[in-house]
């Protein structure tokens, strides 16, 4: 698999994904049928940016790396569906301990 840099909606993303997979992981802001479901990156309880690391979870290979948006919401896509994922949401200026979510699976993008 070869290293590529992309743009996503916005956000830089060095990933090792490729086009030939359909699926994709996101931290998204709340919606209006999901209000309680808030995937956004957070620092001391804000949205904010920070760096986005997704590892390969069996061989903890790392993925890719994004950056969020001023207002928490990331995106990785061309992920495999049949695999599962670490994501780790990295606070650069040190105010917060790392977030981690294991055993990820991507959803399909449509």
């Amino acid at each position: 698999m070869v290293t590529k840099a992309t743009r996503v909606l916005g956000m830089m993303v060095v990933s090792r994904a490729s086009a030939a997979f359909r699926g994709f992981l996101a931290g998204e802001a709340p919606t209006v049928e999901q209000p309680d479901v808030d995937g956004r990156l957070r620092i001391m309880n804000q949205p904010s940016v920070g760096r986005i690391m997704v590892l390969d979870r069996i061989t903890m290979s790392p993925v890719a790396l994004t950056r969020s948006l001023p207002d928490g919401t990331w995106r990785v896509e061309g992920l495999d569906m049949g695999r599962k994922y670490l994501v780790i949401g990295l606070d650069d200026r040190g105010l917060q301990n790392a977030a981690i979510q294991d055993w990820i699976s991507p959803a399909p993008m449509v």
